[in-house]
């Protein structure tokens, strides 16, 4: 029996679309997190940093992805200093890509 590789884990259980969504959605966490981590923040300073309230800071750390949608991810994005832009040189390809645009203190 030939091994059959996979895109990522959540391509083995999920449909492809679902999977890829939860998969990009795993990848926003583990960034957030660790930008978070990167400045010495508490939970606490997070949530007051990115809007939102501790416990869901604890969520995202504990990667509980379902409970987020990836607009609310770029939004925290956002509030760390970093700019989502997407790009679609043809009807049938398109790029994100998240870059830093200020030290968020």
């Amino acid at each position: 029996m030939a091994l059959k590789f996979y895109e990522s884990p959540f391509h083995v259980t999920h449909e492809a679309e679902t999977a890829s969504k939860m998969a990009m959605k795993m990848d926003l966490s583990i960034m957030i997190t660790n930008l978070i981590k990167e400045k010495g923040w508490t939970q606490k300073k997070a949530a007051e940093k990115l809007g939102i309230n501790q416990s869901r800071v604890s969520e995202l750390k504990n990667a509980k992805i379902e409970l987020f949608t990836i607009d609310a991810m770029f939004d925290m994005l956002d509030a760390l200093g970093f700019r989502t832009k997407m790009s679609m040189p043809s009807m049938h390809q398109a790029s994100i890509t998240i870059t830093e645009t200020e030290r968020a203190a």
